[in-house]
């Protein structure tokens, strides 16, 4: 690390604050990365950003927080978090209930990992990161999807939100080009802080709208005709069938044979052991045949199993969201009708499970959501934001797949 006498001296020349970079010192920043700090033009919001950046960690230096990555060992823990940390939207108050695997969605997410701050043994706050590699502008890129920002309540006012947000997780040591969020619309509070944190003040923060498509989960025997569970012959079959469903959309990532079976094994080589229950595997995903040929697939995540919304209204009234989640879905060109038959034979087997819908993305396909508007559809909107972080990150993302993994 360079002198610090000289550091202190180009903090001075370029206009940081007094103090700031001693303070920075303090702390123990990385040499690397105040020489990226000292590099940059020291513009007002920057130099907001770096004091924030800095008051983290002096913040979990001094007490009474501690910052960390969870562990299964809090996974009870996580799920009491989440039951504790209403959302609030329009006249509504959402709570996301994670119970018995707390952690189920992030095991779905390859490199996810959910940071959280503690205070006298209890979690107060949290966040997931989660890098994936995919595609825009149907060129590679790696970019991180920033979800399930929580703060408990009765502990709002804190400042842990921005605290939790700016602790390094694991997953944030990948380099990146740019942040996904999916925000839920009229969530007020979640936009306001944004705002108070200045996130991304000195560039644009593209949004659009992107929805999801729920549909009533009902039973229905006759759509199992040529339907059964994928085996691994069928795998390069299934990836060509959901490359050609998704091509050209943003935020997609093909799938080759041997990709798509890493995903059905969750990660794990050989016999799984007795004790981890999957998540999502192998007995989850179907394929639709006809005359020996398949010619559609889609998996079935049981997303309410372990991840249920309860929405309470401020008139009294209460609904509950019990979903499964359709994965890795494609089919043969102009057979959308064979997607939607299996489509409607993964909800009849959410019906049995006693899930009260099924979401699936059909933004894309017009196609298959006419043949499956009698189940009542309605459509779940919410913003989707890009946080570019400057090139080779395009300033603005196409039309974009919806991986339901990050929802």
């Amino acid at each position: 690390m360079a002198a610090i006498e000289t550091l202190t001296a180009r903090a001075k020349a370029q206009g940081w604050p007094d103090g700031l970079i001693e303070r920075a010192l303090a702390v123990k920043t990385p040499g690397g990365q105040l020489e990226q700090w000292l590099s940059a033009p020291a513009k007002p919001d920057f130099l907001f950003q770096v004091d924030r950046i800095v008051g983290v960690f002096e913040r979990l230096a001094t007490g009474p927080y501690r910052g960390r990555e969870l562990t299964a060992r809090d996974w009870e823990a996580f799920a009491d978090l989440w039951a504790n940390s209403p959302e609030k939207v329009g006249d509504w108050q959402v709570t996301v209930e994670r119970s018995p695997n707390s952690f189920a969605q992030f095991q779905l997410q390859p490199d996810a990992s959910v940071s959280v701050i503690e205070a006298a043994g209890e979690l107060v706050a949290c966040t997931a990161w989660s890098s994936a590699n995919l595609l825009i502008g149907g060129k590679p890129a790696s970019i991180h999807y920033a979800l399930g920002l929580r703060v408990r309540d009765g502990r709002r006012g804190e400042g842990l939100g921005d605290l939790v947000r700016r602790f390094p997780g694991r997953a944030l040591q990948k380099p990146t080009i740019g942040q996904v969020m999916f925000m839920r619309i009229g969530n007020a509070g979640m936009a306001g802080f944004l705002d108070a944190v200045k996130f991304m003040s000195e560039g644009d923060r593209p949004q659009k709208v992107v929805g999801v498509t729920y549909l009533a989960a009902r039973a229905d025997a006759s759509a199992g005709e040529g339907v059964r569970p994928i085996a691994e012959a069928d795998l390069a079959t299934c990836a060509e069938l959901i490359n050609r469903t998704h091509a050209g959309l943003d935020l997609f990532r093909p799938h080759g044979p041997e990709s798509l079976k890493a995903v059905l094994d969750e990660g794990v080589w050989g016999e799984r052991p007795a004790w981890r229950k999957p998540v999502y595997g192998w007995a989850d995903v179907f394929v639709l045949e006809e005359d020996g040929c398949v010619i559609a697939c889609a998996g079935l995540w049981d997303r309410g199993r372990d991840m249920r919304e309860v929405w309470r209204s401020e008139a009294g009234a209460e609904r509950r969201v019990e979903a499964g989640a359709v994965l890795d879905a494609g089919c043969a060109e102009g057979r959308e009708d064979a997607l939607a038959r299996l489509i409607r034979h993964l909800n009849g087997l959410c019906a049995e499970r006693g899930r009260t819908d099924l979401m699936v993305d059909l933004e894309h396909l017009p196609a298959v959501a006419a043949a499956l508007a009698d189940l009542d559809p309605r459509i779940e909107s919410r913003t989707l934001e890009w946080s570019p972080f400057g090139p080779p990150a395009p300033a603005m993302l196409g039309e974009c797949f919806i991986d339901l993994r990050y929802w």
